[in-house]
């Protein structure tokens, strides 16, 4: 009896465990977000605008001690095909933490490949959604470009804010530093 209760309390938290993991997911990006956009307008919003600095999740680096790409200042160009509002209430998050300098990391994007940083460069490999769909247009795209084609909107994991220390430390000094940047 005691060992069917300590293998069924074992059988739960690893249960727990594993939903912990799964539910953390994958973060893409990261940012410091000083506007937000709604197309056609915040109630019933379509696609939005998100203007700031921003850097991808990416582990390629990680030899040389930094696990994201070069930081870009611009905009990303989400689209919500779905209507979810699980989307909706992320990007009501995004546009809460706009304009306050606060860092964070979002959605739920898997790159293979470089990052593109020119307007007409493309990812060579791509940046695919986590349910397997093809190569999307994730790049920050420049103040001066026309909003056209927008990526889907990913999220797995919510919002997270950064702190100013530890383990994200650079990551966030170099958003901060991209933001004073005029160009």
């Amino acid at each position: 009896m005691i060992k069917a209760r300590a293998l069924l309390a074992v059988s739960l938290l690893l249960s727990v465990g594993t939903i912990i993991v799964h539910a953390s997911g994958p973060i893409g990006i990261y940012g410091i977000v000083e506007k937000v956009v709604f197309e056609p307008n915040e109630q019933t919003p379509e696609r939005i605008q998100v203007w700031g600095a921003f850097a991808y999740a990416d582990s390629s680096r990680q030899q040389l001690n930094r696990a994201f790409s070069d930081v870009k200042k611009g905009y990303l160009y989400f689209t919500n095909p779905s209507r979810s509002e699980v989307t909706v209430r992320e990007w009501r998050d995004l546009k809460a933490v706009a304009g306050t300098g606060q860092a964070i990391a979002f959605g739920s994007w898997i790159y293979i490949g470089g990052f593109p940083t020119q307007p007409d460069q493309r990812a060579p490999y791509g940046i695919y959604q986590p349910s397997g769909g093809a190569a999307i247009d994730l790049r920050v795209r420049p103040a001066s470009e026309v909003p056209a084609d927008p990526a889907i909107y990913v999220s797995d994991a919510g919002m997270f804010k950064l702190t100013n220390d530890g383990s994200h430390a650079e990551l966030v000094k170099l958003l901060k530093e991209a933001l004073q940047n005029k160009n």
